[in-house]
């Protein structure tokens, strides 16, 4: 007897013992959580858009031409890749980032390769690459990233590449292609009437720059 009721009495002290493993492990924080997850990202939309106001050109220089475009209020024309170059349009495009580590903001890198070009003090760009701090909510970044044509040496035909980098794993690529547009394409986008005949929806951007936009 005194053996069965230590038998018994040693099952219930692994069964607990068990149980609060059990417990332990599944309390843990979200943040424990989140670092066993991949980070990951992924572009949501992008494409054209128009400057509706404001965007006062800056000098910034961090970014690839030394000037950037303050507090904008832009609105999106339409998804393509293909961007006419077009003065006061912006090729743009929303990302989500999401299982980050990190409790309030993130630290990323942004990173822009675009065609050569000729600035006025003679030097050339071909793109910028510098860091960024992004809001978290629940390990997610939701933000946008944009790039305004609105000087003459901008308007070169050519491939845009757009990233966004985590330490060292980049979560975001977005490509775009700029052209020059005939006179009927030129003329339909710059009507002053243009924006009166689309439904679109308005997005503020708040940013400092246009390469660093966050709608």
């Amino acid at each position: 007897m005194k053996k069965i009721i230590l038998i018994a009495l040693l099952f219930q002290l692994n069964a607990c013992y068990s149980d609060n493993q059990r417990q332990a492990s599944q309390q843990t924080s979200p943040v424990d959580k989140l670092t066993a997850q991949e980070v990951t990202g992924r572009v949501l939309q992008y494409g054209l858009y128009t400057l509706v106001s404001g965007g006062e050109v800056v000098d910034d220089p961090k970014t690839s031409t030394g000037k950037g475009v303050s507090k904008p209020v832009i609105t999106r024309d339409r998804t393509v890749e293909r961007i006419p170059l077009v003065r006061d349009k912006y090729m743009a495009y929303q990302y989500r980032l999401s299982n980050i580590p990190e409790k309030s903001r993130v630290k990323l890198r942004r990173v822009l390769r675009h065609p050569e070009f000729r600035l006025p003090d003679g030097t050339t760009s071909t793109g910028s690459d510098f860091s960024i701090t992004k809001r978290l909510n629940r390990g997610k970044v939701f933000a946008y990233d944009a790039y305004a044509l609105n000087e003459d040496y901008e308007m070169v035909e050519g491939e845009w590449t757009f990233q966004i980098w985590y330490e060292d794993k980049k979560l975001v690529e977005q490509k775009f292609i700029t052209y020059h547009p005939n006179e009927e394409e030129m003329a339909r986008l710059t009507a002053p009437s243009w924006l009166d005949k689309k439904a679109m929806k308005r997005v503020t951007v708040q940013a400092n720059t246009k390469e660093r936009a966050t709608f």
